[in-house]
């Protein structure tokens, strides 16, 4: 059951969340570990995040599924970004990521050619059109939004 503050944000950022192909699954350490590809061919992301909710189980996805997933992540290392994109291709613990600030505030969205969820506490004072370079802190927050 989804509580009142997961319900939040997921209506929210319904609208930006991220469309993709579920491409790895990993529930060896009980929770779930979803991977989901957004784009295609060379310019594809993978966004990897941990089931926040327990709907990934009870929805019963499978390699190949087409999902909308909301995935908020935590920020360190924060500076001055001197390109754009993801390294690795992979948005994950470590990874670093150049881009532009979307929105800020609660939650900043930063477009390194997906919109990226981070959690606006661990980018602090930033504005739109900033750009930032940070490094992923750890397994971001995954939330699946229904559809119909």
């Amino acid at each position: 059951m989804l509580d009142f503050e997961q319900l939040a944000f997921i209506e929210k950022w319904r609208q930006r969340a991220s469309r993709g192909i579920v491409v790895a699954l990993d529930g060896t350490r009980g929770d779930i570990l979803v991977t989901m590809r957004v784009g295609e061919g060379a310019d594809h992301l993978d966004l990897r995040g941990r089931d926040n909710t327990g709907a990934v189980r009870k929805s019963r996805l499978t390699l190949g599924d087409r999902v909308t997933i909301a995935i908020e992540y935590r920020a360190r290392d924060v500076g001055k970004a001197k390109g754009r994109g993801v390294s690795g291709n992979l948005v994950a613990p470590g990874a670093k990521l150049e881009g532009t600030v979307v929105t800020a505030g609660e939650i900043v969205a930063n477009g390194c050619g997906v919109q990226i969820l981070i959690s606006g506490d661990t980018l602090p004072d930033v504005s739109p059109g900033d750009d930032v370079s940070f490094v992923i802190a750890d397994e971001g927050k995954a939330y699946l939004i229904p559809t119909r």
